[in-house]
C-alpha cells in the first residue's frame, strides 16, 4: 500500500486546524477554555496550549496556528501575539476593526426564498454578528450558492448607506461587514432575474 507524501499529510493537518480554529474563534471559544477580547482576539500561546489539551490535537503549537493564519489571511488576522477570525462570528464581538468608507456598491448572495423578508426588513446577520458583503457580484453569488443552488445577488448601495450612518468594516480585501443594511439601500433582483423555481 502506498503512503501519501509528508507534504500531503501536512496540508491535511493545516486544513483540519483551520476548520478547528474557525469553530473556536467564531463560535465556541469556551469549548476549549479560552475567552476572546472585545474585538475577538485571543493570545496565540494561550490558544495553542488550550487546543493541544484537546483529544487528538496534542501536536498543535503557536507556530502551527501562525502557519494557518499565513495560509489563510482572508479568514484570520494576527496582531502581535494575538489572533482572531476576521468574520463569521456568532459570539459577540464589539467591532471587527475600525470603520471604513465602503466602495460604491457591495453585493450579498442569498436564497430567493429570503427576498421577501429582506425587502421588508433589510439585510440582517441572522445567527452571525454581522452581515457579510462581497466586493464582487461573482463572489457574492459563490457565497450564496453554498446555501442555495439557485442563489440570487442583492446589490447594496454601500456608499449611500454609509452616508446615512451605516458603519462598514473591511474584514479582508473582498469581504465587508455591517450590522444591518436597511431595505432602502438594497437593489433586489426582480422576478425576471430570479432563476426558475425561485
Amino acid at each position: 500500500m502506498s503512503r501519501r507524501p509528508p507534504a500531503a499529510r501536512s496540508g491535511d493537518r493545516t486544513e483540519r486546524l483551520s476548520r478547528f480554529l474557525a469553530l473556536v474563534l467564531r463560535h465556541r471559544p469556551e469549548s476549549v477554555g479560552v475567552a476572546l477580547d472585545p474585538s475577538g482576539y485571543v493570545d496565540i500561546d494561550t490558544l495553542a496550549a488550550a487546543l493541544a489539551r484537546q483529544p487528538g490535537w496534542a501536536w498543535v503549537t503557536a507556530d502551527s496556528i501562525r502557519a494557518v493564519a499565513r495560509v489563510d489571511p482572508r479568514r484570520y488576522e494576527v496582531s502581535g501575539g494575538r489572533i482572531r477570525a476576521r468574520y463569521g462570528h456568532s459570539v459577540p464581538v464589539d467591532t471587527p476593526g475600525p470603520p471604513v468608507v465602503p466602495p460604491e456598491w457591495l453585493y450579498h448572495g442569498t436564497s430567493p426564498a429570503a427576498l421577501e423578508a429582506i425587502r421588508a426588513r433589510g439585510l440582517q446577520p441572522q445567527a452571525r454578528q454581522f452581515v457579510h458583503l462581497s466586493a464582487s457580484r461573482q463572489d457574492a453569488l459563490a457565497v450564496g450558492q453554498r446555501h442555495s443552488p439557485d442563489a440570487v445577488v442583492i446589490t447594496v448601495l454601500a456608499r449611500r448607506a454609509h452616508a446615512a450612518g451605516v458603519q462598514f468594516y473591511r474584514a479582508s480585501p473582498s469581504i465587508y461587514l455591517a450590522r444591518h443594511i436597511p431595505p432602502e439601500f438594497l437593489l433586489l433582483p426582480t422576478p425576471a432575474d430570479t432563476p426558475p423555481g425561485g
